[in-house]
Order: structure tokens, then sequence, then C-alpha cells
């Protein structure tokens, strides 16, 4: 059948141009540059017919105006094939981040928190500001890998509290917790493109993003605290009172004994922090690039650490091949925006829409224009162009020289933008986890962090000005 011929064929095709990519980008040769665009285009031609038709239309279209942009240049036939493989330092970091989660799975820190949340929390409004917060403290590492795992160690306790929409709570508070580092973690691929692409530096973002995120994070747990808060009152006394008297007489599973302490995942999220921003400031080699090449090492050294670096070998073997598979649609709609990317760089075209852009920008004023920066990515979201995507097309076209902006805030502006594509976007892979893990569907998931998103694009547009005056 041919799913069955995919998924033979398949990982291993794409383990080959991610390992050409990574050749490549330490050893540069017009040879190793041609063999990732061959294999470039063999995924995008192999893969095509295996992944659901709005990916196929999104990617046609890029590969049409990518082509039509080569022809109306007069490029050289030969730019049709080394345009390809633009974008695969963002695949190669998809690809790897999962290896970040394996530790945290392995020592069993999710058991232990469900020990701790059962034995210390006793209101649902903190256990509202919990959830959040451990949400943000694994979205600092393990990107999407957060959603199912925060959801399975949280959701078993909210039988013990007062909550009438229960996966409402718990959706809100793993979401808005997950969105919040995305602006600043090494892990998250949309901070990687930004660095990338608008050419600053990570460690010069980061004393502003860290505090920012943080930010975002206490006014979500002021704001979910306040509707626990107002909706406890509106239950009975003896409800609550049994509830409490149920979570008294809880009895650990025993997973909780083999649990490994969970402020191990805090200090492994500050070495490598402090990791890869040292390492950024005495190489000079590209910010992608150094995650991607570093995720590996450190989640192998962490779990020899915690006496489990026999099994993290064993299950990387298992996780590689079936996160190839999983990533196919991402595989073929990346490769095909890159294509697009490549062909506006080498027509010219993208000159002409950095002029079009520095027009509207002088005619509503260098102010206005930044604050409309962060609406872009959530626009895009709604039309279904996951934010990495999106965001690569916005930041080829946002020239900070030519914008007489400083880049720096333009990645800012970007980066909350991609925060609230990843909140209220209803076609992105956090809607539809969520929706897989509630029961819900993934346009009600959306509508739920609309009042939180809302007040973080005016917390966003007011640092913004802040920071436009002061620079």
């Amino acid at each position: 059948m041919p799913s069955k011929n995919c998924c033979s064929a398949g990982p291993y095709v794409f383990l080959a141009a991610i390992a050409a990519y990574l050749l490549s980008a330490f050893y540069s040769s017009a040879l190793l540059h041609g063999i990732v665009s061959v294999l470039s285009i063999l995924i995008v031609i192999t893969a095509f017919r295996y992944v659901p038709r709005f990916v196929q239309g999104i990617s046609v279209l890029f590969l049409l105006v990518g082509a039509c942009l080569l022809f109306a240049s007069g490029a050289p036939w030969s730019s049709f094939v080394t345009s390809f493989g633009n974008m695969l330092n963002i695949l190669s970091l998809f690809a790897l981040i999962p290896f970040i989660a394996l530790p945290i799975e392995l020592g069993h820190y999710a058991g232990r928190i469900r020990q701790m949340i059962q034995q210390s929390i006793e209101r649902s409004g903190l256990l509202y500001a919990m959830t959040a917060s451990l949400s943000y403290v694994l979205s600092s590492f393990m990107n999407i890998a957060t959603l199912p795992m925060v959801y399975h160690a949280i959701r078993p306790s909210l039988e013990l509290f007062p909550i009438e929409q229960k996966e409402r709570f718990i959706s809100r508070a793993i979401t808005h917790g997950y969105s919040m580092p995305i602006v600043w973690t090494p892990v998250a691929p949309i901070v990687g493109i930004i660095v990338e692409m608008t050419g600053v530096r990570w460690s010069a973002i980061l004393p502003i993003m860290v505090p920012f995120s943080l930010l975002g994070l206490a006014v979500d747990g002021v704001m979910g605290r306040w509707i626990a808060s107002r909706r406890r009152k509106q239950l009975d006394s003896v409800t609550v009172s049994e509830l409490a008297a149920a979570r008294q007489n809880v009895v650990p599973d025993g997973t909780e004994q083999a649990a490994r302490h969970p402020a191990h995942i805090l200090a492994a999220i500050l070495v490598f922090t402090g990791m890869i921003a040292l390492a950024e400031t005495v190489t000079h080699a590209s910010f992608l690039l150094l995650v991607t090449v570093a995720v590996f090492p450190f989640a192998f050294v962490w779990s020899v650490l915690i006496g489990a670096g026999r099994q993290f070998l064993q299950r990387s073997k298992e996780v590689l091949p079936v996160q190839l598979l999983k990533m196919k649609d991402q595989f073929v709609v990346f490769l095909s925006a890159g294509f697009m990317i490549s062909t506006m760089q080498t027509s010219g075209a993208g000159h002409v829409i950095n002029g079009w852009i520095l027009a509207a920008k002088n005619a509503m004023g260098a102010e206005l224009f930044l604050l409309l920066i962060p609406l872009i990515p959530l626009a895009l979201a709604f039309v279904g162009l996951h934010p990495a995507v999106g965001l690569a097309l916005t930041a080829e076209s946002l020239n900070p020289a030519a914008l007489g902006i400083p880049a720096e805030l333009i990645a800012i502006a970007m980066l909350t933008g991609a925060a609230t594509a990843f909140l209220m976007g209803p076609y992105n892979a956090t809607a539809g986890m969520m929706a897989h893990l509630t029961g819900q569907s993934s346009i009600r998931i959306s509508n739920w962090n609309a009042p939180f998103t809302l007040v973080y694009l005016v917390l966003s547009m007011i640092l913004l000005i802040i920071l436009k005056k002061t620079s």
C-alpha cells in the first residue's frame, strides 16, 4: 500500500537530508549543497501524495510562485534545483528537539509533580497558577511535548477540586503557560527563525524577552486565580468540603517513588540556556545550528546523570523514525516555502516587496507600523499557515536597515506576535494537540484563549512603545 511505502522509505530520506545539511553547515562545498537540494526535491516529490490536501495546496502555491519568479527574472535552469533546501536548518531542529524530552520521561518527573500537587495545593486558583507555571518551565525545554505531559500529570488531580469546566480550565492553563517562553527559549524553532533572518544576537534580546514572558505568566496567573475564586463562591460549602476530604485520602500509585525531583528540570534549563548563550558569544556559528547540534549530546548527558543512559539510547532509536514520519507535512510545506524564499532572493523580488513595505511604513509612521507587526503572525495563523512558515515569509520581507527600525525591535515584535499565534491559531499544532487531549474542537480551544491573548497583545504593544522611545 502507498502508506507502507512511505513509512519504509520516508525516514531514511528525511534523515539523509538532515545529515547532508549538518555536514554542509560544517564543511561547506558545492557538492554538499547540491546533495541537500536534490534530497529536498526528492522529499517533496515522494511525500507530497501522503500529506493532507490543505498542505498540498499551500505547498503548490509556494512552488508556483517561486517558479514564476525564476522564469520572470531569467534565472538559469540550475536555480530551479539549487533553490531547494533553504529551510532544512529549521526542520533539523524540529526533528531533534524531541530528544530533550526523553530525560524528563525517563526520570518520571511527572509522578513527583502529581504527588506535590495532591499534597500541597488546596485551591483551584493556585492549581491553575501551578499548572501554567509547570507548562512554562517544560515548554522552555520540551516545546510541543509539553502539552501531553502536563495534561496527563495534572488532569487526574482536577477531580479533587471544585472546577465546573475542567477541560477549559486545564486547556487555558497549559496553553497560556506553554506559549510564554516561545519568545525566548532556544528550543523553540520560532526563536531561531527570527534570530537568523533579522540578524540579531539571541543574547541581546534575552534580557528583555525572559522578564516579559514571566510578566505574561504572572498576568495569566492573576486572571486565572480571579476567575477560579469567583466560580468557587458559586459552589456550596458541602461540595468543597467533600473534595477537600477526598484529596487527603489519595493513595500514591507507586510511580512517585521512582521519580526524580523536578528541580532537575530547572537546573537543566539554566545550564542549557547558559551553554547556548556562551556558544553564540564565542563562536560564529548560527543560532539554529548551535541548538540543533547541542540537543542530543545534552539530553544524553542528562540521562546518564540520572542513571538512564542506556534507556535513552534505546528510546532514541524508537523515537527518531516515528518523529520523522510525523513531520512529513512540515517537510513538504517548509521546503516548498524555503524554495519560494530562495527565489525571492535570487530574482530580486524581495527588494520590490521591501519597497512596498517601506512605503506603507512611511505612510502610517514607524510607531504604528511597529505595533502592527505582532498582528501579522496572528493573522497568518488564522488562514492556516504554521507560525514558523508565516514568520519566515514575514522576516524575509522586513529589512530593518531599509525600514529604519532597529532589528531588535522588529525581532521582539515578531516574537510576541508568534506567541499570540500559538495561543489562538486554530490550525496549528498547539490547538490540534489540546483538542485531541481534551476532546474539544480546535476552534473552541482558540476561543478559550481569546481573553488572555488580547491582554497579551496590549502588553506587547506597550513593551514596543517603551522600547521604541528608549532606543
